[in-house]
């Protein structure tokens, strides 16, 4: 273990070292954007390419552009195309920190899978992108980082473990990030700074040498997947990726070619699944808001959309929030020192573990007994009481239990014949930072659930919150729909504010079944063609 002055010392050199790399630079990557500059950086991956393999760029105006230090390799699938790893991928060379500085400064000898794939592909990849202290957070904060803003408001978090990355991809400072997610990190965080990401099912996407602060966790697996600052460089990049076989650089990859999916050619319209709400979290007015234009949007373009009836959610959140407290959660805080700590959510979420069983069964019982309505915190009390370690047994059997939820939510896709389910990104638009605590590891539960299903999941930014349309009434919690509100909705409410949060972005989630990458790729598509075309397309807002 680390002591104080370790970590501060680990967190110094690591802070000083990066000053250092960025003190190097030529001075010409602080002046201002050249028109050249800003030509290459407008650019799609796809023509980024071509100009690099047709020799119409200078590969030195790449780097240029994107503060590059490496070599272009030219005539590859990805040449010249900027991508930034998340820190918790292995690079030769490079630490793997996790945000723990008890990782720090310790090279690691190897590359992750997808860099070495990378790398033959001709990617640029020209740099590491900061995550919280042990990765589960909604905010982008650590003693050995510090902490990264939203683009569009700094008061506000940009997202998750994966913020760092996210917010990179809006000021144009990659092209491709390369991202996890075990609860939403490739989710929340480009629905909070307006680009674009997809969780991939467990499989798809090359997987070793990337590293969960859950470190070998298989019941709920923490999946790498790729966010773009565009759909369309998403789907570029995913097609070019799979093209590699990725299968020949990873054993965690299935052998699964691109599959190309076209609504248009076929000339038939994907059906639609709304879930309006789980149970648990509901959305804010900005959050609902951005749903319902979507579904406007679809209903308009002749899409078929229907109400989703899930199978029960309350028993997949179970399950997945009982495989996340297996180990009491002591393997995500093994790596702390004495001086640091973890983020707060995941703070709560420890104290609760540690609580004595039949505390924590107490507690629900009066929560069941003492609300009023009646019912009104069941589902928060059924949360709270399964939260505790687990035997080998115990885990194995909830395991059983998980396969035939997954079959269930399979058999409900096909009985209601629907292509995609659509529901929020998050119930909240982007938390100020600070208050990530007061809105609680449950309201991952919109994405979370996916995980625990292994459903193929992307974001499509869709609306801005707007102080104005989405404002709570004066008199919010005198109303029914307040007092409906279990108490973690209700603190989770007590964070939105639609003046303070005016201008943020908003977005809607498309969720697959397993291994339909491609298809929900273009579902996310097919979303943002129906707001293009009834005029209500989502214009990103241009950072540099």
């Amino acid at each position: 273990m680390f002591s104080g002055s370790e970590h501060r010392d680990a967190c110094a050199k690591k802070q000083q070292d990066r000053a250092e790399k960025i003190a190097r630079l030529t001075p010409k990557y602080s002046a201002p954007l050249t028109e050249e500059d800003q030509r290459i950086l407008g650019l799609s991956l796809t023509q980024l390419v071509g100009e690099c393999n047709d020799g119409a760029i200078n590969p030195s105006s790449i780097l240029s552009a994107h503060e590059g230090l490496s070599k272009v390799t030219t005539n590859r699938p990805l040449s010249g195309v900027p991508v930034s790893i998340k820190d918790c991928f292995d690079v030769e060379g490079h630490d793997t920190t996790l945000g723990f500085s008890s990782k720090a400064n310790q090279p690691v000898p190897s590359s992750a899978s997808i860099v070495q794939l990378l790398q033959d592909a001709g990617a640029l990849i020209h740099v590491k992108t900061a995550v919280p202290t042990g990765m589960f957070s909604f905010e982008t904060k650590s003693d050995l980082f510090g902490e990264t803003s939203n683009p569009y408001n700094p008061k506000f978090a940009a997202g998750a473990s994966t913020g760092g990355g996210a917010a990179l991809l809006a000021y144009h400072g990659s092209k491709i990030e390369i991202a996890s997610d075990i609860g939403g990190s490739v989710r929340f965080p480009p629905a909070y700074c307006g680009v674009y990401g997809m969780k991939a099912s467990w499989g798809r996407f090359p997987a070793h040498g990337s590293h969960a602060a859950p470190g070998g966790m298989e019941s709920i697996q923490t999946i790498p997947s790729p966010m773009a600052k565009t759909l369309e460089d998403l789907i570029s990049f995913w097609e070019r990726v799979v093209g590699m076989k990725p299968w020949e650089y990873d054993h965690t990859c299935v052998p699964i070619p691109w599959r190309p999916v076209d609504f248009v050619l076929t000339g038939k319209k994907p059906k639609w699944g709304v879930i309006w709400d789980d149970g648990i979290m509901p959305a804010t007015p900005a959050c609902e808001r951005g749903l319902k234009s979507a579904v406007e949007s679809l209903r308009k373009l002749g899409h078929e959309v229907i109400d989703f009836q899930p199978p029960s959610i309350l028993e997949v959140l179970k399950t997945g929030f009982q495989f996340l407290s297996a180990d009491g959660a002591d393997t995500i805080a093994a790596p702390l020192s004495p001086s640091e700590s973890l983020s707060d959510p995941m703070m709560e979420f420890r104290r609760i573990l540690k609580m004595p069983l039949f505390a924590k069964r107490l507690m629900a019982s009066l929560l069941r007994m003492l609300s009023r309505p009646a019912g009104r915190n069941d589902a928060f009390a059924a949360l709270s009481e399964v939260l505790h370690p687990m035997s080998v047994a115990e885990e194995r059997a909830l395991v059983l239990k998980r396969e035939e939820q997954k079959a269930a939510w399979t058999k409900a896709f096909k009985d209601q014949g629907v292509d995609f389910i659509l529901t929020i990104a998050h119930p909240l638009p982007p938390v100020l930072r600070g208050k990530s605590g007061t809105a609680t590891l449950l309201s991952a539960s919109s994405a979370f659930l996916f995980n625990v299903l292994d459903f193929t999941a992307g974001v499509v930014p869709v609306t801005f919150v707007d102080r104005w349309l989405d404002a709570l009434p004066d008199n919010f919690q005198e109303t029914e729909a307040y007092g409906k509100l279990n108490d973690a909705a209700r603190n989770m409410f007590s964070c939105y504010d639609a003046v303070a949060m005016d201008g943020l972005p908003i977005a809607v989630q498309v969720v697959g079944r397993r291994f339909e990458e491609e298809k929900v790729l273009e579902g996310m598509k097919a979303i943002e063609t129906a707001l293009k075309e009834t005029d209500k397309a989502f214009v990103q807002r241009e950072f540099y």
